[in-house]
């Protein structure tokens, strides 16, 4: 990708990431968060001034990543703090790159007290599925994001309102918009006392 094409797909993704958190910045506590899964880092800086503090994990930073000095590395399977040491959790667009996305939720209830902000992409049907495995694959590939894709770790809408449920999480905001073939999903979630 040109230096060009580069600015203009990270105004598209900053673009995107934007009009989501207009949606749900007003769920986002003042507190202790952190933000699984960073991407480029637009969001991850368009959080930070909204928390009292932002601890920022992924696997590894990208070529186009701009918050790489505040980026904390880890190997995607064990979140490295204790038990409840965030007051909300945001999760956007990165439980389908961990190879058991639901094994791994249970370690964002662990280190999570009050909130969890899932944006996640779901679909009804094979299909759904198919199409959305491959525009992730495209546009993580276009992003020169290396990063894996698991088929089993996608949510159908079923699934993702089976986790919501047998973890006892309490829907604060749900909305989901068509895209494509499939959907994306906002769920804000309370963690019951």
């Amino acid at each position: 990708m040109t230096s060009v094409d580069s600015e203009k797909f990270g105004n598209y993704i900053k673009t995107q990431e934007q009009a989501w958190l207009d949606i749900f910045s007003t769920y986002i506590p003042e507190e202790k968060t952190i933000k699984i899964g960073n991407g480029f880092g637009y969001l991850s800086e368009l959080v930070r001034p909204l928390t009292k503090e932002l601890s920022v994990l992924d696997i590894k930073t990208y070529p186009l990543t701009i918050n790489k000095d505040v980026v904390q590395i880890y190997d995607g399977l064990t979140i490295p703090y204790p038990d409840k040491s965030f007051d909300t959790a945001i999760i956007v667009f990165t439980l389908h790159h961990i190879p058991q996305s639901r094994k791994y939720f249970q370690e964002i209830m662990r280190v999570t007290k009050k909130r969890i902000i899932i944006l996640e992409e779901t679909y009804d049907n094979i299909f759904q599925k198919l199409h959305l495995y491959y525009r992730d694959w495209l546009i993580n590939k276009k992003a020169e994001q290396s990063c894996g894709l698991h088929w089993k770790s996608y949510f159908s809408r079923k699934e993702l309102n089976r986790l919501i449920k047998s973890n006892k999480l309490i829907e604060i905001y749900r909305l989901t918009k068509k895209h494509k073939s499939y959907f994306k999903e906002l769920a804000i979630l309370d963690i019951h006392p």
